[in-house]
């Protein structure tokens, strides 16, 4: 009997360890912007993926595409308010809640690589961190930084400058000021109702996203014009990774180590990006039905210089946007873009 007795409290104190470690198991949800089955939400599942690889199965995200759990741009209040634990939803989405969250995207960005774009973002990190923190958000840093060959579908032709005014274009955040710049009307849509838009001639034109995504949505089968390159975004950071505070300083320390090398494999991932848009740039242009549009050479750097005055302007408005303008131009200037730095009023230091 007491060998029995001794056996059965062996195994119930098993018993009692294995449920207490499943019980500590940490169980996230992640929501992205991204649609189902595109090379952005593949990187964000990835991201997942490895955080449960490397901790054993012990801490697991969820991730969820974008409109699955709740609407896109409901994600802001639920990620503060501990709805999600984490997100990679792009910060042009919250000028609303902030305005210091249209510096997110710079129209007429001149940087040429991805390896300029990741460190401009770094560069950025204190500015971010602090606008996420005023809000009750963690920043942890870019997952992904958006590839450069950026795009404006239409449906008629927009050859030069002049044909761009009076054209009413799909866009968001500094995209649609840039496009008002330039003289067309801007309207804001969500990514399920552009197709039909474009398709009906609601709409004279419209930026969503890449190349590889606008071909998945299908909106090469209602345009007939792409304009290459366009200016609306510039390189800038696409999936910034926030977290709930709460939720992330209740993580043990090597859980958060997991998460930040789980972030340097996304990066990573978000690099090969540019191979996939170099491809499917390539499909566009292949298509019978759809012709390519390039601006001349002057009407390339009177948009850029548009887009950069904008950046420049919303940047003196604040003191925080100062911050901002400082480590911009000086990071140009430092990549060789002098012209442009000093268009933002970088002045050589001696």
């Amino acid at each position: 009997m007491r060998k029995f007795l001794t056996a059965f409290l062996l195994v119930a104190i098993v018993l009692m360890g294995a449920n207490a470690a499943f019980a500590a198991k940490v169980k996230w949800r992640m929501v992205t912007h991204a649609m189902p089955g595109t090379e952005q939400q593949r990187i964000a599942e990835e991201f997942g993926k490895t955080v449960e690889t490397l901790s054993g199965g012990e801490f697991v995200i969820e991730v969820f595409p974008a409109g699955v759990l709740f609407p896109v741009f409901e994600t802001f209040d639920n990620l503060r308010n501990g709805v999600v634990q984490a997100s990679m939803v792009y910060g042009a989405y919250w000028p609303g809640k902030d305005p210091g969250f249209i510096l997110t995207t710079r129209p007429g960005d001149p940087l040429g690589t991805y390896a300029e774009g990741a460190y401009m973002t770094e560069k950025l990190f204190p500015y971010f961190e602090k606008l996420y923190a005023k809000h009750g958000i963690k920043y942890l840093g870019h997952a992904m930084v958006s590839p450069l060959y950026e795009q404006l579908m239409s449906v008629v032709p927009i050859r030069n400058l002049e044909e761009i005014k009076g054209k009413k274009i799909r866009t968001s955040g500094f995209g649609a000021r840039f496009y008002n710049a330039l003289g067309a009307t801007t309207v804001s849509l969500p990514s399920p109702e552009i197709y039909t838009a474009l398709q009906t001639h609601n709409i004279d034109a419209a930026e969503w996203t890449f190349w590889d995504e606008n071909m998945r949505m299908g909106f090469h089968e209602v345009v007939k014009y792409v304009i290459d390159p366009a200016f609306q975004n510039g390189t800038c950071e696409y999936f910034p990774l926030t977290v709930n505070p709460a939720a992330w300083d209740s993580l043990p320390q090597n859980y958060k180590d997991i998460v930040f090398a789980a972030l340097d494999r996304a990066r990573y991932l978000s690099a090969m990006v540019y191979v996939h848009e170099i491809k499917a740039r390539e499909k566009w242009k292949e298509l019978p039905n759809i012709e390519i549009i390039t601006w001349s050479p002057e009407d390339q750097k009177k948009a850029r210089e548009i887009g950069l005055k904008l950046v420049y302007d919303e940047c003196m408005k604040t003191p925080e946007g100062k911050e901002y303008l400082e480590i911009y131009r000086s990071t140009l200037w430092e990549l060789g873009y002098k012209d442009e730095a000093k268009f933002l009023g970088y002045e050589e230091k001696k």
